[in-house]
């Protein structure tokens, strides 16, 4: 019986452990290892908070590329008014990622599902096979493995290095959870997007009633979905116009803002532009040159986040409440200086566009600038191992790894590897929109397919 390994139980683990279920003809050994307790979850969807919600609608959250309204049901089997555009709680993804593991493996019976809870700390083909090494020295032998690691802890910000608990909290969605120490003291949230909007709903859930400053060098804060408005957009005007002339960044910025404000007029939102564009993305970012996507990421994807990862309009009003309230209050600055004092921290912060510097004091500091995809910055034993090996090439703008168009990894030399896949967020590298549901669920497709198609 053929074997393949998956190595990480998340989002794109679980979809393409449900693909080559659904897909295989022949007896099948699939192992799926994650070195957390809670498979089919990953970071995203393992929050039990009711305001935490999918930033997409339930009619474009299934986890099957081949069946798109398989969550719409789900969720209309529990609560029956559920609509496409509902935007339901992560908890309830996490629940339904669970159930359609249970589910496909129970209508399957030539495929075995094997679930281990370990850390995979190296691999080693041998004459057409691979064997992985788990953290407890049991071994155990594949015939392709699937890398399907998803996002890994923030860095630490230059300004905060060094300070430790119970002043600093390195990762939020840590397993231990959010550490608050007083309910009333103010806190530092450095970063203003997702996580810090997250982070601030999560605490006031859990009974914190501190000011919260959320530090950012721009001060951009989530951008919300907007309900009904006009569909169909057609931007092959503008795709015409991005590719006519040599790809650069500040093209591709020109014309999408002509191209926004041109659709106003037509009535028009710029989400509808966004969103057409949506399915070329990968076209336009494969266009660029390392130079221009490293002038990119460096001044325009803060800008491209926000509006390109939009929010549900429930948790954005939370939001803009806490906001109006003065709970919540957004800096566009720098830190310049961090001093413990007793139980306090006073924070020098730069404002943006300005030159006095301004002093807050807080009683805690939580790292909400997102997920590190840099895996040069990563210290996990498989990463190091496989780059050790040579069997990574990685990023040099710390985006992701490097795969070919069939997710096989490439190795250092940039050769495709046929015993390595690759699915998940670090296909940025290559794909750059490789981070939500509706594009992983494809890549976790074709994957499967290209793996149950070979001999």
């Amino acid at each position: 019986m053929r074997t393949i390994a998956i190595i990480g139980g998340g989002f794109s683990g679980t979809a393409t452990a449900v693909q080559l279920m659904r897909l295989s003809h022949e007896p099948l050994r699939i192992v799926l290892i994650n070195r957390c307790a809670d498979m089919a979850r990953g970071i995203a969807y393992g929050t039990n908070s009711a305001l935490h919600q999918l930033n997409v609608p339930a009619g474009n959250m299934s986890a099957l590329a081949d069946d798109p309204l398989d969550f719409l049901r789900y969720c209309q089997r529990r609560l029956p008014q559920t609509q496409p555009g509902d935007f339901v709680s992560r908890r309830t993804y996490g629940d339904y990622l669970d159930d359609l593991l249970a589910t496909t493996q129970q209508a399957r019976a030539s495929v075995c599902l094997e679930r281990i809870r370990e850390e995979v700390v190296a691999l080693q083909p041998d004459s057409g096979r691979v064997t992985l090494t788990l953290g407890s020295g049991r071994q155990l032998v594949a015939d392709h493995v699937v890398l399907a690691f998803g996002h890994f802890a923030p860095l630490d910000p230059t300004a905060v290095q060094g300070l430790q608990l119970p002043f600093y909290q390195r990762d939020p969605w840590a397993a231990d959870g959010l550490k608050v120490h007083d309910p009333h003291a103010s806190i530092l949230l450095i970063g203003s997007g997702l996580t810090a909007m997250d982070v601030a709903l999560s605490l006031r859930q859990q009974g914190h009633r501190g000011r919260l400053y959320l530090v950012s060098r721009r001060g951009l804060r989530p951008q919300p979905h907007r309900g009904g408005g006009r569909s169909g957009y057609d931007c092959a005007a503008l795709l015409g116009r991005l590719v006519q002339a040599r790809p650069s960044v500040g093209w591709y910025v020109h014309e999408i803002r002509a191209q926004v404000r041109a659709a106003q007029g037509e009535g028009y939102d710029w989400r509808d532009v966004l969103g057409a564009l949506r399915p070329h993305t990968v076209a336009l970012w494969q266009r660029l040159p390392v130079t221009e996507r490293r002038r990119f990421l460096r001044h325009v994807q803060p800008y491209w986040d926000v509006h390109r990862h939009r929010v549900a309009p429930r948790a954005y009003d939370a939001f803009q409440e806490l906001i109006g309230q003065g709970v919540v209050v957004s800096l566009a600055a720098r830190i310049q200086q961090l001093e413990v004092s007793g139980d306090q921290i006073e924070v020098q912060l730069r404002p943006r566009f300005e030159q006095q510097s301004c002093v807050i004091k807080v009683a805690q500091i939580i790292n909400c600038t997102g997920p590190n995809s840099d895996l040069r910055r990563v210290h996990d034993p498989l990463i190091r191992q496989l780059c050790q090996s040579g069997w990574l090439d990685l990023d040099m703008l710390g985006t992701g790894l490097h795969v070919d168009a069939h997710m096989s990894v490439r190795d250092q030399h940039g050769q495709s590897l046929d015993w390595l896949s690759y699915v998940g967020p670090m296909l940025k590298a290559d794909f750059w929109e490789a981070t939500a549901v509706p594009e992983l669920r494809q890549h976790a497709f074709n994957l499967a397919g290209r793996l149950i198609s070979q001999p």
